[in-house]
């Protein structure tokens, strides 16, 4: 597939509402990947595609004492971590070889890659012995051959995946495998407990355990083992 390198790039003005949105997610994201053990005070993360860095800073908030490098291709939203104290790099080939990571994100990630299995071979160097991967990523085709997901809402992706498609691009890669999972901790909440997006999200996920029993998940989310 012949993709322009910058096609599948976001930019500032495509993160700047995403800070007050996600503030509530974010604290939940990392209280689960606490429990599971994914990061801890003393581990060393790098946020692929980290944009304005508000993950990252809802991780060093919770733990003072984690290591984080962002990676961020766009150049804007690089000047702007840069100017808030965050490491930051342009992309996986400027950070050192023998630099290695604990834990990586790649949440709403490799849907960007124009070559998704080359680039998690080089993930998979950067990484630790025991060191996991959180992905997350729209799924593209559902099991019945629905193509009814967001997928496709957004300019910017290059890639679509299904379950199938995308754990064999992990196993290409050199990984052991992907394990799916539902999050909860990924969906933000509503600040008032009987707006209409509060009972939208209670609907969808009073439906979904059997809608995913019967379409496969949305969602492509979980931990890739090394």
């Amino acid at each position: 597939m012949d993709v322009d390198s910058n096609h599948g790039v976001m930019h500032a003005t495509q993160t700047e509402a995403m800070e007050s949105t996600y503030a509530e997610r974010n604290e939940r994201l990392v209280t689960f990947w606490e429990d599971r053990r994914f990061v801890t005070r003393g581990s060393k993360l790098l946020d692929v595609g980290a944009g304005s860095g508000h993950l990252a800073r809802s991780l060093k908030e919770r733990l003072p004492g984690i290591e984080i490098l962002c990676v961020e291709e766009s150049e804007s939203l690089r000047n702007q971590l840069g100017r808030q104290g965050v490491a930051v790099a342009a992309n996986l080939d400027s950070i050192s070889s023998n630099r290695s990571f604990d834990a990586v994100l790649l949440i709403e990630v490799i849907e960007h890659v124009p070559d998704p299995v080359g680039f998690l071979e080089q993930l998979r160097k950067h990484l630790g012995l025991e060191g996991r991967i959180f992905l997350t990523t729209p799924c593209g085709e559902l099991r019945n051959g629905s193509r009814s997901t967001n997928a496709y809402d957004t300019p910017q992706h290059v890639q679509f995946f299904t379950e199938k498609s995308l754990r064999l691009a992990v196993k290409k890669a050199g990984f052991r495998d992907i394990g799916y999972e539902y999050i909860e901790a990924l969906y933000p909440r509503s600040a008032k407990a009987l707006s209409l997006a509060t009972c939208k999200r209670l609907a969808k996920k009073s439906a979904r355990p059997i809608l995913t029993r019967l379409q496969g998940p949305r969602h492509l989310t979980g931990f890739i083992d090394p």
